[in-house]
């Protein structure tokens, strides 16, 4: 066991966000955290790598717990992709040395300089090693600040909304290239997700989040329609395609009036 979770609880001020989150997590499993805007995936992640303290409740990484460990110690052992980072005049190579910072005493050795043009190439950045980063495109730059996360040669990888503003094609190979980094290195992941059909696609566990508690914790085997539509309130159906779940929305119709009545009232 890499991640033991139990009893979370967390607040913003007086408005409770996270209540009793509990859950394991094993080394090499992807999992995919969904729920509402608003339901806590993004403070839950912030708890778990000590960004935010959680006011009750616990976070074991590997058997410590990360309220004794410091900043430098957590970070050795987790990458944070958050959801929002600044532009950044700074080279990609630059950017993506910067992971090895909590490894670097002094000056960067040869061992931070191979990490840094390995996880490049796993990223298939080395082409724009040179170029800064802020004159990429929203993909690049994403795969860029995930490359700095790795670079930290974490056990575990979080990330925050990393297909935010992200078109199709660059959700699919961001999503392709983190799955390979997980599997090559043997990491954990945790993902925080708006698009649950992403999630069935890339994670192998599912943490639902309903106003702030654990509403289930699946597998691809046990994950529901019934499920998905008590968190997210919309009727669905989840259909089997090549081997993986996707879900539908399927909403009911409007029962009152006709649709050309509805439209006509709007």
């Amino acid at each position: 066991m890499i991640l033991s979770v139990s009893g979370i609880e967390f607040a913003y001020n007086s408005r409770p966000v996270l209540d009793g989150v509990t859950f394991e997590l094993h080394k090499g499993q992807i999992l995919g955290i969904l729920g509402k805007n608003g339901a806590g995936k993004s403070t839950l992640l912030k708890c778990l790598n000590g960004i935010l303290q959680a006011h009750r409740g616990t976070v074991f990484l590997n058997n410590q717990d990360i309220r004794r460990l410091r900043g430098d110690e957590i970070a050795r052992m987790v990458g944070y992709v958050p959801q929002r980072y600044g532009n950044e005049p700074l080279t990609v190579y630059d950017a993506v040395l910067l992971g090895r910072r909590p490894h670097i005493r002094w000056t960067a050795t040869r061992r931070d300089l191979e990490v840094v043009e390995a996880v490049l190439s796993l990223m298939r950045l080395k082409a724009f090693a040179l170029r800064p980063v802020n004159e990429l495109s929203g993909g690049e730059a994403q795969k860029v600040i995930i490359a700095r996360a790795l670079a930290q040669e974490p056990e575990l990888l979080l990330l925050d909304e990393p297909l935010s503003n992200l078109d199709l094609g660059n959700q699919v190979e961001v999503m392709q290239l983190m799955k390979r980094a997980v599997r090559e290195r043997d990491l954990t992941a945790i993902l925080s997700l708006h698009d649950v059909n992403t999630a069935l696609r890339f994670a192998d566990r599912f943490l639902l989040l309903k106003e702030g508690r654990v509403h289930a914790f699946a597998t691809r085997e046990t994950l529901s329609a019934a499920i998905i539509e008590e968190v997210y309130g919309v009727r669905v159906l989840l259909q089997e395609i090549q081997g993986y779940p996707v879900m539908v929305p399927w909403p009911r119709p409007f029962e009152s009036q006709p649709l050309k009545e509805h439209i006509d009232a709007i």
